[in-house]
């Protein structure tokens, strides 16, 4: 819309100039005719003259109206066509792709997930929640789920597309904070509960 405004404008505009033009043209060759409003006068009650001037006067007080009328439809239909092409954009939708199906490499990677989650090892815990987030960002990659990062990625998706996403959006946080931090200490309860919610979202996305 505002390219519709900006047009408008400058329709406007160059209609004004040229009008400006005209006024100051005619005016420039009344000042060099050497003409008077006197003389003028004498003219227009000269028969001919008159009778033209009184048609001029009819044709403008007829045309007048009629091109404002069109001014008025041409913006009109203007605008009618900048909404039409506004609403026929195309919306910008992702197809989303089916994830690799229960089991195989997915179902193999969330297994050593799992066995380093049940470890005594904060270690590998922090393993764990890495490796699952990794894991889930690669279905959701594979989902077809735009970003460059997973940050992005779950920007890009609602809520009405993944019932999990808060939980998702916590896992993310508690794998950020290790990730950034190296001295992050990691409880279990922290990465058990972590590594659960990222096995929802698997869950929700048909990878598990």
């Amino acid at each position: 819309m505002p390219e519709t405004l900006n047009l408008l404008l400058t329709i406007w505009g160059v209609s004004y100039s040229v009008v400006r033009e005209t006024l100051v043209s005619v005016g420039f060759a009344f000042e060099t005719s050497g003409l008077t409003p006197h003389t003028l006068a004498q003219v227009s009650e000269f028969t001919p003259v008159a009778e033209w001037i009184s048609f001029l006067k009819l044709v403008g007080s007829v045309a007048t109206p009629i091109l404002i009328i069109l001014i008025v439809w041409t913006f009109v239909k203007f605008f009618k066509l900048a909404k039409a092409i506004k609403l026929a954009s195309p919306t910008q939708v992702t197809d989303v792709a089916p994830v690799e199906s229960p089991g195989g490499a997915l179902q193999a990677r969330w297994n050593e997930i799992s066995r380093h989650i049940e470890s005594t090892n904060e270690g590998e815990w922090k393993f764990a929640v890495i490796e699952a987030d990794k894991l889930v960002d690669d279905v959701l990659k594979s989902a077809g789920y735009q970003g460059e990062t997973m940050g992005e990625r779950l920007m890009n998706i609602d809520k009405s597309q993944l019932v999990s996403l808060d939980v998702l959006w916590d896992a993310h946080k508690t794998r950020n904070r290790l990730v950034h931090d190296a001295n992050y200490f990691l409880r279990y309860a922290e990465a058990k509960r972590a590594v659960k919610f990222y096995e929802e979202t698997l869950k929700e996305l048909g990878g598990l």
